[in-house]
């Protein structure tokens, strides 16, 4: 993940490899990717006004791009985002990096 590429070979802890380590889930990203291609095929009808990976530094990098990018404000229910771990504390769940999550702006 982001934070364990920004160090240096060998600097990192334990914890901090395990954490990083990308979970993926090629199923979801296989049924993410179809409905992107779904609604980009609808051309200028497609109802995604913006799409942003939850990659590097998570929900809390993804969410408030998007936001900013579309000129409006926003609420999150960190409750109601969907999570395979349910023990996640808040900031793990809102930092947490995963390629193959995306978060998008519909119209």
């Amino acid at each position: 993940g982001g934070a364990a590429s920004s160090m240096a070979s060998g600097a990192s802890s334990e914890e901090l490899d395990f954490a990083s380590v990308q979970r993926d889930n090629a199923e979801m990203q296989r049924r993410c990717q179809e409905v992107i291609d779904s609604c980009s095929a609808m051309g200028s009808s497609t109802p995604i006004l913006s799409i942003h990976d939850v990659g590097a530094g998570g929900l809390s990098n993804a969410t408030p791009e998007l936001l900013h990018d579309s000129g409006k404000g926003g609420k999150l229910e960190l409750r109601s985002v969907p999570s395979a771990d349910r023990h996640l504390s808040p900031m793990a769940l809102w930092c947490n990096e995963a390629q193959e999550r995306f978060v998008l702006a519909v119209a």
